[in-house]
């Protein structure tokens, strides 16, 4: 995003009761529950992420109102991460250098989720934790089973689902279990009834190509039905 969408963002955050803690490049970094306890946390970093993907609609819509049909600038866009769990909070640093921020495997888990939106051509990726502590906010769909770098488990990732969305998705749960089972026919044939529901394009597509590679390969006993990726 521009200076101008950082800023806005940085108002959303603010609204929502999230900390904002450092930028880096076109990076934004915040948290809930520090310096003020609240058990909504999860909740409200939900909101937040919503309430931001809004806003830079917003501010898309506002640059094509002033562009008047003549050709300009790339619309915005974001990929925002969200991971829930014990963190270290604090002024951290040295004496030279100090600063109030937050440490832990969970905002690493955060970045790394963060990037994956690229990959899955979505704008939010939660945790399984997000997921569970802020579900009654919002519908869920769970993308896939990830290993990401730094970390050896395996971890369970979501995008949160419009309302018009969330009955669309009635074949997807389905077709993971299919999928993570190898079973292979019934997965395409679960995959089609997704696509036809209107379950995110990409995404089907997406899993189209994996299952048509898996195919080509022996089964493998041992295979937990997680993605692994090896970059930030």
């Amino acid at each position: 995003v521009d200076k101008d969408g950082l800023g806005r963002l940085a108002c959303v955050l603010r609204a929502d009761r999230g900390t904002a803690d450092q930028s880096v490049g076109d990076c934004v970094i915040a948290f809930w529950g520090a310096p003020l306890h609240t058990d909504q946390h999860a909740q409200l970093a939900v909101l937040a992420a919503l309430d931001m993907v809004a806003a830079i609609d917003a501010l898309n819509a506002e640059h094509r109102a002033q562009a008047s049909g003549v050709e300009g600038a790339a619309p915005l866009s974001i990929g925002i991460g969200l991971s829930t769990g014990l963190m270290c909070v604090g002024d951290m640093g040295s004496d030279v250098r100090r600063s109030y921020t937050v440490l832990g495997d969970a905002v690493n888990l955060g970045a790394r989720l963060e990037g994956l939106s690229k990959a899955y051509r979505v704008t939010i990726v939660a945790s399984e934790a997000t997921r569970q502590q802020a579900a009654p906010a919002v519908d869920w769909l769970e993308l896939d089973k990830v290993r990401v770098q730094g970390r050896s488990g395996a971890v369970h990732i979501y995008t949160p689902l419009q309302p018009s969305d969330a009955a669309a998705s009635g074949p997807w749960p389905q077709f993971l279990a299919a999928y993570r089972q190898q079973s292979w026919d019934r997965a395409e044939a679960l995959l089609a009834q997704a696509q036809a529901a209107g379950v995110y394009y990409f995404l089907c597509e997406l899993y189209a190509q994996r299952i048509a590679s898996l195919r080509k390969a022996s089964p493998d006993t041992a295979w937990d039905g997680s993605t692994h990726f090896d970059t930030k």
